[in-house]
């Protein structure tokens, strides 16, 4: 039997690179390539070391081995520290240099309003090379669980009802060394009959009370009412439920894609995606041009949304989530400001909801449209009828809105034409399929840090992995 020669002391004539090695087509290679074409001057700028003091890892290299942490599911920066002195690729970008675990951590936390100056870079460059043109756009979300444990979830009055109780435990220690309970002495602990024990007792309840005090007054701080629950590990995380059902702390993050990449985020704290939608795109509007279509789930469905959507002429393909009255089973009475049913019960107007002063009507015609006139139409987004059964003194209500009566029939109509579903259809591959990626292949389902920059931070972080990795293997 013969075999190819083994030498694992094998020397080499000429020192080698790492990159002759890895070769010109590894992720590495290419994410330096890419990457060494954005402009970090601001990063750059961001450290004052001028006047002296020790040097800084150049930020450039901080930022390369941490996008390529993300992009191969390393997250934290202890195993980042220890890629840099075992993975020839971590060692080619870093050029050899070996930040410890508290430098990469640092960078992450104090730099990360400059990553998204960078994300916004490399969305020029996507743009550049053809892979988003800012046509059809989708929006979606989901839960990312928070760096805080469900347990710690405290209120002000759970914790001042802890402090009471190790302030009875106290005082019942106090009383025992005092003689007081006679007889009872048989019942209590074993260590609470020496002094020792009952010292050693009293100051772990004085330890437990100085924590909750200091939880106590962290709350204190936030002006929360007396039951409101806020996790003192994460106080921006909220307890929702999560994509698996169950119930934990965590962010909803949303995400507007298009061809796969994500060009803008939002992070929130509820569970509804309803109120992400403006926030989201006005996030998009700040650095890129609005979209000519968005595409979304019946979720983001509402009149705000509608409207807002139309006053930036974007075209919006969102299904109704809740069918509006179908007025043509009713009779107005304009004389009489009342609606007749089919079953000839009368609703009489309560009441005008949501004042609406600001907004116009898009030159639409201002002929009483509904039995709603043109005044009325201009001041409230819509109007409540009441009906009350004499009998049985049971109420029942109308709610008449003009716009949410247009909005849902304009997209009825979209929708289910041929080119509508055909353009509809885009949304399962593009916006969900970069949540399957995030979360399955790179494996990131939860964040390790904390508080509304810190998540941000990170999901920058992700986003630049995401949208450099489909760049690297397009």
């Amino acid at each position: 039997m013969t075999f190819k020669e083994y030498r694992q002391k094998q020397s080499f004539l000429l020192p080698p690179s790492f990159e002759d090695f890895l070769g010109e087509s590894h992720e590495a290679v290419i994410l330096n390539e890419l990457l060494s074409n954005i402009d970090v001057s601001e990063l750059e700028q961001s450290y004052n070391n001028e006047n002296g003091g020790r040097s800084a890892y150049h930020p450039h290299m901080l930022l390369l081995i941490l996008v390529y942490g993300y992009m191969n599911s390393i997250f934290s920066s202890r195993q980042i520290a220890k890629q840099l002195k075992q993975n020839l690729a971590f060692m080619y970008l870093s050029g050899n240099s070996t930040p410890d675990f508290r430098t990469i951590s640092r960078f992450r936390k104090e730099k990360g309003a400059h990553l998204e100056k960078i994300f916004v870079l490399v969305i020029e460059k996507a743009k550049e090379l053809g892979f988003v043109k800012f046509g059809t756009c989708s929006i979606d979300g989901t839960k990312i669980y928070a760096n805080a444990s469900k347990s710690k979830n405290e209120s002000r009055k759970m914790i001042k009802d802890r402090i009471q109780s190790l302030i009875k435990e106290a005082e019942r220690i106090d009383e025992l060394e005092d003689g007081i309970l006679g007889d009872k002495e048989d019942e209590e602990d074993d260590d609470l009959k020496t002094k020792e024990g009952r010292e050693k007792r009293r100051r772990e309840i004085l330890d437990k009370k100085e924590k909750e005090e200091n939880k106590l007054n962290k709350i204190e701080k936030l002006g929360l009412e007396e039951n409101a629950k806020i996790n003192i590990t994460d106080k921006d995380s909220k307890l929702m439920q999560m994509k698996r059902k169950d119930y934990a702390n965590g962010y909803n993050v949303q995400n507007i894609t298009e061809n796969g990449f994500i060009l803008a985020h939002h992070i929130g704290n509820g569970s509804a995606d309803q109120n992400t939608l403006i926030p989201s795109m006005l996030k998009l509007k700040k650095y890129f041009p609005s979209p000519l279509n968005l595409l979304a789930d019946k979720g983001y469905s509402s009149e705000d949304n509608y409207s807002f959507l139309e006053e930036m002429n974007i075209d919006a393909y969102i299904p109704v989530n809740k069918e509006p009255e179908d007025l043509s089973l009713y009779t107005y009475n304009k004389k009489e400001d009342t609606y007749l049913d089919n079953n000839g019960n009368i609703y009489h107007f309560k009441q005008h909801m949501k004042r609406r002063d600001k907004i116009k009507l898009r030159g639409r015609p201002k002929k009483e449209e509904n039995g709603c006139n043109k005044k009325r139409r201009d001041l409230y987004k819509r109007t409540i009828y009441e009906y009350i059964d004499k009998k049985t003194n049971k109420k029942e209500y109308l709610c008449i809105s003009p716009e949410w009566q247009r909005y849902a029939k304009e997209q009825k109509e979209k929708l289910n034409s041929k080119e509508g579903k055909q353009i509809y259809k885009q949304r399962m591959h593009d916006v969900e399929g970069v949540f399957g990626n995030i979360k399955k292949n790179l494996r990131f389902t939860a964040f390790n840090l904390r508080g509304f920059e810190g998540v941000n931070t990170e999901w920058t972080l992700i986003s630049l992995a995401h949208n450099l990795k489909k760049m690297i293997c397009a």
